[in-house]
């Protein structure tokens, strides 16, 4: 077999394995071996064919494309972005061998070493960079073990990606077909990648033996999951049906057990399909309108100023008071995910919208709001098209979600709960950053909720790794989330991680969870992403130094000096 062959056969190999141990194959369990193809290429002496790295971004696009097929299901129109977005994923995947080359081969790194590295610099970078894509990293496979996953809380999901990455590269070294100058540099390898595994289960034994005992009463939580497909959920003749649907599980849920009410009811990402209105107190109507909805104004009657401030208040009280009569029916805090908008101006009309979750007491009133703060570009805003508005006809959105501006806590039954929504839970530093605002406000949560509408894809993957991302984040800050999803999965996490209760897939089902506090202190939330920004911060120190020296030309190892002991022949 030809040099460029057996390159192209790694590269693409290395995709098909990285692919299978994610959702939906699952093969988790070969996570551990699936970087090696893509290790061989590293400590390849040098990379045959004319544009290797061209080749290493293919193999990228092929498994980027079939990790996040699920992209393409929501409107036709997501397929051009599935497609953007895994070539931009897929450049990924030449940056990890480069830098991984550049830390052995220059820097005469082992491969123990380097790979983690490398690898932990671009999960970072992903998870990062243009608001950040976080879904399916490596160590995101691990999820089941529940040891080994603690470390999350000293580096973050990526730092469970790079111990599995230090096994794999300690398997790639020791398993190489060039042999080492030593048998001590053999024994180094190996006794470097066993002590970083080994370091990770002995924490991770550790932190779940800390984990607070169940005692006393637990916040109980009803998580009301549907199953509403995306066309019925935005028919705009649909709304009595969705909200008929989502009370007949409600109430199915509650009379499971009859002898208790739960402390919190909670319904996904806007599925009560009546948006909410509010209207800015500058905002004035003309007079005959409002004659025409509070009748006409008699000589004694309110001034124009009350007058106007009647009429907002009748405009935003029809929409809320839809939503009395079903949280005094549920005799207890409601929880329920809707749109929201409000006018800031009548003319012309200016809007702002916000994807919210609403608190309601049971009685019906009002407790708390929360804006989402985070709305997913593509997906909910459309960059630059606050000022190009041509831009949304280009897609499937009316419009654009306003960010909300601050988290919300809300007690119940003695505990504080914060609400995120969607893809919220995708990203770490907004939890992170969601959970230290509350703190400063001594108002940290002890129960995050998530909710979310699942329904766009289908009951396909993404529904698994947006479950997954949800444990990494219940880890890194301590704090067990609760998910109710449309479709599923809904889920109740605790603060180890481990999966307490799940829903199923594309059903319909209430789940009832008992959630207790976890409370313990995380190393993530004190120093965020310190380790996996280290990563980073040598990849930059990788990136300055070959500016200054020059780069490899296609990928070969200079000719001065001895390459990376895992390299050497004897």
């Amino acid at each position: 077999m030809s040099g460029a062959a057996r390159f192209w056969m790694l590269a693409l190999g290395g995709a098909a394995a990285m692919f299978l141990v994610q959702p939906p194959a699952n093969l988790w369990m070969l996570a551990w071996l699936a970087p090696l193809p893509w290790l061989r290429i590293v400590q390849s002496p040098d990379m045959p064919g004319r544009r290797p790295w061209l080749v290493l971004w293919v193999a990228g696009f092929v498994h980027w494309l079939a990790t996040i097929h699920w992209l393409r299901l929501p409107h036709p129109a997501t397929a051009i972005g599935w497609i953007l977005l895994s070539g931009y994923l897929a450049g990924y995947v030449p940056l990890f061998v480069w830098i991984a080359r550049r830390l052995g081969h220059h820097w005469r790194w082992p491969l123990v070493a380097a790979a983690p590295v490398a690898w932990m610099a671009c999960e970072h970078l992903r998870g990062t960079f243009l608001g950040g894509f976080t879904f399916a990293g490596l160590g995101h496979t691990q999820w089941r073990c529940t040891e080994l996953i603690q470390c999350a809380d000293l580096a973050g999901a990526g730092g469970v990606s790079g111990v599995v990455m230090a096994a794999a590269a300690g398997i790639a070294a020791v398993t190489s077909s060039r042999r080492v100058a030593s048998r001590r540099a053999l024994l180094v390898e190996a006794a470097c990648a066993v002590a970083v595994v080994t370091a990770a289960f002995l924490y991770g034994t550790w932190r779940v033996g800390t984990a607070p005992p169940s005692r006393g009463e637990p916040l109980d939580v009803l998580l009301v999951q549907g199953s509403i497909d995306t066309e019925l959920k935005h028919d705009p003749d649909a709304a009595v049906d969705v909200a008929r649907h989502y009370d007949e599980i409600t109430m199915a849920g509650l009379a499971a057990d009859a002898t208790r009410r739960p402390d919190l009811v909670v319904w996904p990402e806007t599925m009560w399909r009546v948006g909410l209105v509010e209207i800015d107190g500058g905002v004035t109507f003309p007079a005959a309108e409002i004659d025409a909805a509070l009748g006409p104004a008699a000589a004694d009657s309110a001034p124009p100023a009350e007058r106007q401030a009647q009429y907002r208040d009748l405009l935003e009280r029809q929409r809320l008071d839809a939503l009395v009569p079903f949280a005094r029916r549920y005799d207890t805090t409601w929880l329920v995910g809707l749109d929201r908008q409000r006018l800031l101006s009548a003319d012309p009309p200016r809007w702002e919208s916000f994807n919210s979750a609403l608190f309601l007491d049971a009685a019906g009133g009002v407790v708390a709001c929360y804006d989402k703060m985070h709305p997913v570009m593509f997906g909910e805003y459309v960059p630059l098209a606050d000022r190009f508005p041509v831009l949304y006809r280009l897609t499937p959105l009316p419009g654009g979600l306003t960010a909300g501006r601050s988290p919300v806590a809300v007690e119940i039954a003695g505990r504080q709960v914060a609400p995120t929504i969607c893809y919220e839970t995708a990203l770490p530093a907004a939890v992170r950053s969601l959970v230290l605002e509350l703190e400063r406000e001594r108002r940290r949560p002890d129960v995050l909720v998530n909710l979310t509408n699942d329904g766009w894809f289908w009951g396909s993957s993404e529904l698994d790794m947006h479950l997954v991302a949800a444990i990494f984040r219940a880890v890194e800050v301590r704090t067990p989330i609760v998910i109710a999803a449309n479709t599923g999965f809904s889920a109740a996490i605790d603060g180890c991680g481990r999966l307490r209760a799940r829903g199923p897939r594309r059903a319909a089902e209430p789940l009832r969870a008992a959630v207790w506090p976890d409370g313990r202190r995380s190393p993530w939330l004190a120093a965020g992403s310190v380790a996996p920004g280290a990563c980073v911060a040598v990849a930059a120190a990788v990136l300055l130094e070959a500016l200054v020296r020059g780069p490899w030309t296609r990928g070969r190892t200079p000719p001065p000096g001895n390459p990376a002991p895992w390299l050497e022949d004897r």
